[in-house]
């Protein structure tokens, strides 16, 4: 699954926004769904889902991305 990227400059490159992610909902409720876990294993659990959409992002790029999610989520 790919993600609709925006015309205009990213906010760093590698870096995608949610709402232009098909699969950020399969990522979120993999984060949330562990909420009986160490935090560490859930967000772990959520770049492996990230990470399966797209193997094409280094792991550092799709960590940042997930970790941007997740912590968006948390503020909303």
């Amino acid at each position: 699954m790919s993600c609709k990227l925006p015309n205009e400059e990213p906010l760093q490159n590698g870096i995608k926004e949610a709402a232009d992610c098909k699969c950020y909902g399969a990522v979120m409720r993999t984060y949330k769904s562990m909420i009986d876990v160490p935090q560490n294993i859930a967000l772990d659990a959520a770049k492996r889902v990230y990470r399966f959409h797209h193997p094409e992002d280094t792991k550092l790029d799709a960590a940042i991305t997930v970790e941007r999610w997740i912590n968006e989520s948390r503020v909303q």
